[in-house]
């Protein structure tokens, strides 16, 4: 670890070249045995020194601002003095420390990571009682035994301990319900070696060390009513802010709607309102409702639930029209362009006529499709009338000599495609 492969190792690692400059510095899995040259590094704030050699820690005396030392996985068996006073965190694990001694000048040590090194007894780590600062301390699969009560005591005289493992020793299985007792000997301790310690499991922790397991149910129960209670509050209080915040909103509404009126403006909410129908249109059809249809010539009862549909679908476009603009289409017809639907060879009576006037007047007019349709009708009857008649006055009078009767050939209407087209 000489100084000239120490500036060429930090410029390899994205450092700088002048030492004071680095604030980490990866060393680890080097091989080093001793840690050396790193007088200059008076910036280093990590130092990272995993996976070597190193029987000690001695040499870091100058690096004053060091706040995290990674050492585990190595020979080391000590804590020497040396190390600086601002040190937060430090990594012991897997080597040879038998004993967690030279902390109490550690003040801001927060983090002591020991696990599975040599520590046999409670005297290796009765030390950490003067660490004011140490939250989380991890002794877990050590050798350590012991009296129990001596431990729980230990444990509760580190003043701000939050965090602890000591699973795999042997003191812990010889304490008697030991999760227990320590979370109720330890009142600053949130997780505990596999799991937090939730506060649900405290109260009952605390209530079962005073008065045993009656005294634990009792406090189990006592803290689910409290929940209740306090969710019932934050649910009253919830409606009760719900309620202020509508009451605010009607407040603004009606402050809104008194300065339209003082404006002369409406406050409308823009629905739409039917037109009344015109005195015409009322009187015109109960004029029609007056008339009845004759015996056998009822409406059919699907042409009446078929109006009733249509005057449904009239009155749902009109309503649609206030929110959208749509082309206009006359009332009661087509649009113009749509061929008319009536057919007069399938009129069930003189309503279905009526209608289909209507249709013939509104969409075509008099002289539309529908009506040279039955104007071309009309003529071809008439010249088969005509036709019937001259060959029975022919057979009734045949001719006599070589006067020849030409028997007069009827002349076919002419078809209209458009109207036949329409109709079909």
């Amino acid at each position: 670890m000489t100084a000239k492969w120490l500036k060429a190792h930090c410029k390899e690692n994205g450092g700088y070249g002048t030492p004071s400059l680095n604030d980490k510095l990866y060393l680890h899995f080097q091989g080093f045995d001793r840690i050396q040259n790193l007088e200059a590094y008076t910036g280093l704030k990590s130092l990272f020194l995993e996976g070597n050699g190193l029987e000690n820690l001695e040499g870091l005396s100058t690096c004053v601002k060091l706040k995290c030392l990674f050492a585990q996985q190595n020979m080391i068996t000590g804590i020497p003095p040396s190390l600086p006073p601002s040190l937060s965190t430090l990594n012991l694990s897997n080597t040879n420390l038998s004993h967690v001694g030279n902390v109490a000048h550690l003040t801001e040590l927060s983090t002591l990571q020991a696990s599975g090194c040599k520590l046999k007894t409670l005297e290796s780590i009765s030390e950490l009682a003067k660490c004011p600062q140490l939250t989380t301390l991890d002794v877990s699969q050590n050798d350590i035994d012991g009296d129990p009560e001596a431990f729980l005591a230990l444990c509760a005289s580190i003043p701000a301990l939050a965090c602890l493992y000591a699973q795999g020793n042997p003191i812990v299985s010889q304490v008697r319900q030991y999760r227990k007792r320590m979370i109720a000997a330890v009142p600053t301790l949130s997780y505990l070696d596999d799991r937090p310690v939730f506060p649900l499991e405290r109260v009952c922790a605390e209530a079962w060390v005073v008065g045993g397991l009656e005294a634990e149910k009792n406090a189990r129960a006592r803290f689910k009513d409290a929940e209740v209670a306090k969710q019932k509050r934050d649910h009253a209080y919830l409606a009760n802010l719900r309620e202020k915040s509508r009451a605010k909103r009607e407040a603004l509404a009606e402050k809104g709607k008194k300065a339209l009126a003082d404006l002369g403006l409406s406050d409308s909410d823009g629905e739409y309102e039917c037109e009344e129908e015109p005195p015409e249109l009322v009187a015109a059809r109960a004029k029609l409702a007056m008339y009845e249809a004759r015996p056998g010539e009822e409406e059919p009862p699907e042409l009446t639930a078929a109006r009733t549909a249509l005057a449904e679908e009239r009155r749902s476009d009109e309503r649609e029209a206030v929110m959208s603009t749509k082309p206009w289409q006359a009332l009661g017809g087509p649009a113009r362009g749509e061929p008319n639907t009536f057919d007069a060879s399938t009129s069930n009576g003189p309503l279905d006529l009526l209608v289909g006037l209507s249709e013939m007047t509104q969409g075509q007019g008099r002289g539309g499709a529908a009506g040279r349709a039955a104007e071309s009708a009309k003529g071809a009857q008439a010249l088969e009338t005509e036709t019937t008649e001259a060959e029975s006055d022919e057979n009734a009078q045949p001719s006599t000599g070589d006067a020849r009767v030409e028997k007069a050939t009827p002349v076919a209407p002419v078809a209209d495609d458009t109207c036949l087209d329409e109709l079909d």
